[in-house]
């Protein structure tokens, strides 16, 4: 028993700790962040396009540095059990079509076809916003590693009863059936050195546990040579209605 608590002392202080870091790099990362904008919108004068080009790469390597910060900060909060859902209510075609715009430029860079959700039909559900755009990003970005050039990656939405089912699937390299059973945990990884090296595990293990905190449940299926598809069906819609009057251009 004292070896067992022991243990979990020592995850809670590790989960406090990773905490406690990502919100101090913050700040410093947004100072960056905010001189690489001002200089690349030339706000104090002109700059000739090679510095110009300097400053959106410092800018970009910024937001993906960011969006890891994010990850880690929030899985040390869900595993320290600090992690709290502000559920609202509101129109999940919203939360997707920002989603969509998100990503249709890193889609484009990697030279890949985006099917993208049919929006439509209004579904309201009971969720945490951000945590819905978080899943569903985290999800594309993966997607979008794996999948070489003129692969496709598709987002998928639909209601089905009460539950929400998120699908996104890709024609990428696909994992083996050993390393499926590892994916989800925190900083596994499957493929190949470069796919590895482009990122930190975290992003599917972080899906996972904000699909749980929505008492979801999340399938994982994949071959390697064929792709991957990931489905959350989360029990969040609220009541049923179709009102496509929701202009989201």
């Amino acid at each position: 028993m004292r070896a067992l608590r022991d243990a979990e002392a020592r995850s809670a202080g590790k989960s406090r700790f990773l905490a406690n870091l990502s919100h101090e790099l913050r700040t410093p990362l947004n100072a960056i962040m905010g001189f690489a904008d001002t200089m690349r919108q030339g706000v104090l004068g002109p700059l000739p396009d090679r510095y110009r080009g300097y400053a959106d790469l410092i800018h970009e390597s910024g937001e993906l540095l960011l969006e890891l910060i994010s990850d880690v900060l929030d899985m040390a909060r869900v595993e320290a059990e600090r992690f709290d859902l502000n559920l609202e209510v509101f129109d999940v075609r919203e939360a997707a079509s920002a989603v969509v715009r998100l990503v249709r430029g890193q889609v484009e860079r990697a030279g890949l076809e985006f099917v993208a959700p049919d929006l439509r039909e209004r579904i309201e559900v009971r969720a945490d916003r951000r945590a819905l755009k978080q899943m569903s990003l985290n999800l594309i970005s993966n997607a979008i590693k794996a999948t070489p050039p003129g692969g496709r990656v598709a987002f998928g939405l639909a209601r089905e009863g009460e539950d929400l089912v998120l699908v996104v699937e890709d024609t990428g390299c696909g994992v083996s059936e050993a390393d499926l059973a590892r994916l989800g945990r925190p900083f596994e990884q499957a493929g190949s050195p470069d796919q590895k090296a482009a990122g930190a595990g975290l992003g599917l293990s972080l899906v996972k546990a904000l699909c749980d905190l929505h008492g979801g449940e999340m399938t994982l299926r994949s071959r390697q040579g064929q792709g991957t598809r990931v489905g959350l069906r989360l029990p969040i819609v609220v009541r049923d209605q179709v009102q496509p009057e929701l202009d989201l251009t």
